[in-house]
């Protein structure tokens, strides 16, 4: 007879899809399945190679169960990661941080779990694409997809909202305000490709969010995406789109406080990036006039211009940098739901 602690139960997402979070889709590899953050035939309308690797990253890309086993074992590949951004998971038991672990290149990983019923997740990297070649539990004699969290938050942003420089997947300041807040998290960070995709909105909206929050402007500067009249009513349609698609309430933050080198200087599409959060001011109160529950979030009273300390190239906040961000957006995010 087989004995409890020997059994080995697969928990992919092909085998448990109710139990996996945060991505929009797997599809089948040769040897795995690979998550996707925006579903293929939305990248396809998008037409950019920079956002089809950034949809193979699985931020915020999560399994969640409730089970008495007494190890979890994964196996996977990362290929490069952005910059000298970590390349590891986090298994999290009953809401504490219990391993971190690498996951550069190929790996195969084994994490103790305590053996006794527990909720139990799996994050997986933040910031490199990934492909799963196998899930498994040991030593299991019970195992479901975990109770929902609580409300469905989708956040979409630029690499501030991905957060390369966090030290690991739950240390994002998304996954930080869904451990605070308990929410169910969607993580849309776009590094260097928030850029008001219309695709990107239908993204949103199949998520089927409680909770919408959008990070604007960051992106904008750097790629001088839009002049002073073309970007107020970007702003508006993207927005206008994502409400056709859902009635959630809708968060809107402008960009976070940067060096001088962006507050100050011009892009060539002659725009600062102070400039470019009054546009954004201006275009969500006209949007507020028409519709009560869209809610303004000014991003440099959530790093501001006097805390440069926090911003590892006077533009991306450090690990500590996200932390402080999650604490000061929790609480404005949990007051928009009430």
């Amino acid at each position: 007879m087989t004995s409890p602690a020997s059994t080995r139960r697969s928990i992919s997402p092909a085998v448990l899809p109710e139990a996996w979070h945060g991505a929009a889709t797997w599809t089948a590899t040769p040897d795995g399945q690979q998550p996707w953050r925006v579903r293929p035939e939305h990248l396809e309308r998008i037409m950019s190679a920079d956002v089809d690797e950034l949809a193979r990253i699985p931020n915020g890309v999560r399994l969640e169960v409730d089970t008495d086993a007494s190890a979890l074992e994964v196996a996977l590949t990362t290929t490069e990661a952005y910059g000298d951004s970590a390349r590891c998971l986090d298994v999290v038991v009953d809401g504490e941080p219990a391993a971190t672990r690498e996951a550069g290149g190929s790996v195969s990983v084994r994490v103790e779990l305590p053996g006794r019923p527990a909720r139990v997740e799996l994050w997986l990297p933040h910031a490199a694409p990934t492909v799963l070649h196998e899930v498994a539990l040991v030593g299991a004699t019970e195992c479901v997809a975990a109770a929902a969290r609580g409300p469905r938050w989708t956040v979409y942003g630029s690499s501030i909202t991905q957060c390369n420089q966090a030290e690991s997947p739950t240390g994002t300041w998304p996954a930080l305000v869904a451990a605070q807040n308990s929410y169910d998290l969607t993580a849309l960070g776009m590094s260097g490709q928030c850029q008001l995709d219309p695709p990107l909105a239908e993204t949103i909206g199949a998520s089927r969010p409680d909770l919408v929050t959008l990070c604007l402007g960051a992106n904008i500067y750097g790629a001088a995406t839009f002049t002073e009249r073309s970007l107020p009513p970007a702003v508006i349609g993207f927005v206008d789109h994502v409400r056709r698609l859902t009635g959630a309430p809708i968060v809107i933050m402008s960009p976070t406080t940067a060096g001088p080198h962006r507050e100050e200087e011009r892009n060539s599409a002659d725009l600062d990036q102070r400039e470019i959060r009054a546009l954004i001011h201006r275009a969500v109160a006209m949007l507020q006039r028409h519709d009560p529950l869209i809610t303004l979030i000014d991003g440099s009273e959530i790093v501001t211009g006097q805390e440069m300390h926090l911003l590892g190239d006077l533009l991306h906040p450090t690990a500590e940098g996200y932390r402080v961000m999650a604490e000061r957006l929790a609480p404005r995010l949990a007051s928009v739901l009430g």
